[in-house]
């Protein structure tokens, strides 16, 4: 019987419900350099940093096969899982675990070519298929967990400081717009095609973090958009709206420009990264990575400020949750 005036995941959210187990089960140790609620979990082990990730995937949650072929989601399984792992810093994912639920009726050439999209970006990282399990289940669920190592200091979400400069590679709002143009039609325009590839098949900035790492105060990935990626970094800092990058692609394909920010903003998928530096490494980190932009900065405002031509912007969550 559910109880009068429960609380329902919906009603605290994902990150709610992190917090929860964070408490419940976090315990501090020496070894450990990432816990829980980072991007992946991270311990010293031989003299290595050992970090481990899982990330799942589910049919009409986050893909319909309808728009995704198996190959394409098969490498997308893998990439948000790297993702993941290179925004930890200089880390190296070695090993892929893969837990997969599957209808019964569903083709063998689906589960061949799905498997050869997953084999097709372990071999682009190196990384070893180690093992996992398969089941059946009403719709396709894949589940992932990377295991990757590296010598260096692990990047945490936590570790920004005031002055400190919040970056970002590439451009976003490419895989959200991709996915409404999925949603609303089935022949697209040479730039509706390369955004909805941006939402079908992501790419990991797995070089680049390991080009920055050293440099950086904390980092994570764009998955749930950027608005969501900023408040896990700090809740003290002003971003500029017009200096967010965006590409010559969404510009010719959406042409207000507050919908282009909204996308920016709230369309998740873009698997980007998302940092802090101290100012005085800015031309450093933009020889190392061209691609970064710098599109605000940490304050003791108490706050996250959002400004557009140096006015202040009311700026409220629209994007989507998980609950």
């Amino acid at each position: 019987m559910k109880e009068k005036n429960a609380k329902t995941l919906a009603s605290i959210g994902e990150f709610g419900f992190i917090d929860i187990i964070k408490k419940q089960f976090s315990k501090a140790s020496k070894d450990v350099t990432a816990g829980i609620g980072d991007d992946a979990f991270c311990f010293k082990s031989g003299g290595q940093n050992i970090c481990v990730t899982k990330d799942m995937l589910v049919e009409d949650v986050h893909f319909k096969t309808e728009w995704t072929s198996p190959y394409e989601l098969g490498q997308k399984a893998v990439e948000v899982n790297v993702s993941d792992i290179a925004s930890m810093g200089t880390v190296s994912p070695k090993y892929i675990f893969i837990g997969l639920g599957l209808p019964s009726g569903i083709s063998l050439d689906f589960a061949k070519k799905l498997y050869s999209g997953i084999k097709k970006s372990c071999d682009k990282y190196g990384i070893l298929i180690s093992g996992g399990d398969t089941v059946k289940s009403d719709k396709i669920i894949i589940s992932v967990t990377v295991a990757g190592t590296g010598t260096g200091n692990t990047v945490k979400r936590s570790g920004s400081e005031n002055g400190d400069l919040i970056g970002v590679t590439n451009t976003f709002g490419d895989a959200g717009a991709g996915l409404d143009i999925l949603r609303k039609k089935k022949k697209f325009s040479a730039d509706e095609a390369w955004l909805v590839k941006r939402q079908c098949l992501p790419q990991a900035r797995l070089k680049e973090a390991g080009k920055m790492a050293k440099h950086l105060t904390s980092m994570t990935d764009a998955s749930d958009g950027l608005y969501i990626s900023v408040g896990l970094l700090t809740k003290s800092a002003d971003i500029f709206l017009d200096k967010i990058p965006v590409s010559k692609q969404l510009e010719k394909t959406v042409k207000d420009e507050k919908r282009r920010i909204d996308y920016a903003l709230f369309g998740a998928e873009d698997f980007e990264l998302v940092f802090t530096a101290p100012e005085s490494k800015a031309k450093l980190l933009k020889k190392l990575v061209p691609e970064i932009s710098f599109i605000g900065k940490i304050n003791n405002s108490g706050k996250v400020r959002y400004f557009y031509n140096g006015k202040e912007q009311k700026t409220v969550y629209g994007g989507y949750k998980h609950f």
